[in-house]
């Protein structure tokens, strides 16, 4: 797995919160596009602690719609952008409420519409699920905590392959993804022959590896910031990410 930015300077972009921040924006498209972020980033942990809480497939995607649109109707949202904190514990705190008052006449029950792509991505899920199963015997919250990075991790990869491919550097990016994702030194890796491949010298190659490394903390801090209140909250994400992956 990448290797996790360390505390550095505190030099952190200001875009702290901006997810729950565009949930209320004026413009329907803005709010839609933050819901389907939303669904994107969160639906698979929240998912896999139904699942492992004792919830059917069914019975878990259902209870997974309504608990979303629950949060958006009782506009919930606006309770924890005044409590602040973390968006990931916000969201388990209130999954677990409702789980407690949870009943299945009311499942189909839906306040806003998700785009095709969210509802597919949720109905993908218990293949997923499944796939990824074997193997982990976790606590509810244990696998919540570890899709939950991997989620991100995913979100943050796919940022930054889009972003070399607007410099077109897309061939470069992926030549060095593994190296990325292995912790990010060359150590084990036959970095002439990379260097060859690409058309670059090998000092000059350490260099592109050192930009993507930069790159990826930015576009770390930068998701992490659209969930958490402050630097501090953003560190100890950081710090939470860095013993998930040493657990692994």
């Amino acid at each position: 797995m990448a290797a996790l930015p360390p505390k550095g300077d505190g030099r952190f972009p200001t875009t702290e919160w901006t997810l729950v921040a565009r949930l209320h924006h004026d413009d329907p498209a803005v709010s839609r596009r933050a819901l389907d972020d939303l669904c994107t980033q969160y639906h698979f942990p929240l998912y896999c602690y139904l699942r492992r809480r004792g919830l059917a497939h069914h019975d878990a995607e259902d209870a997974l719609h309504d608990f979303m649109a629950r949060l958006l109707r009782l506009d919930s949202f606006g309770m924890a952008d005044a409590e602040k904190g973390r968006l990931r514990t916000f969201l388990l705190v209130a999954l677990q409420r409702y789980l407690i008052n949870w009943r299945r006449a009311a499942l189909r029950h839906r306040a806003r519409e998700m785009s095709a792509d969210a509802e597919a991505a949720i109905a993908a899920a218990e293949g997923r699920f499944q796939r990824e199963e074997t193997g982990h015997q976790e606590s509810p919250d244990r696998l919540y905590d570890r899709q939950w990075a991997q989620e991100l991790m995913n979100l943050v990869l796919l940022r930054l392959r889009a972003k070399y491919a607007a410099k077109k550097k897309e061939r470069l990016f992926e030549t060095l993804r593994p190296v990325l994702l292995n912790g990010g030194s060359l150590n084990g890796f036959d970095s002439t022959r990379m260097a060859e491949e690409l058309g670059m010298r090998s000092g000059a190659l350490r260099t592109a590896l050192m930009r993507l490394l930069e790159d990826y903390r930015e576009a770390l801090r930068h998701e992490i910031l659209q969930t958490v209140e402050n630097k501090d909250m953003a560190r100890e994400e950081f710090q939470a990410l860095a013993v998930l992956f040493k657990q692994e």
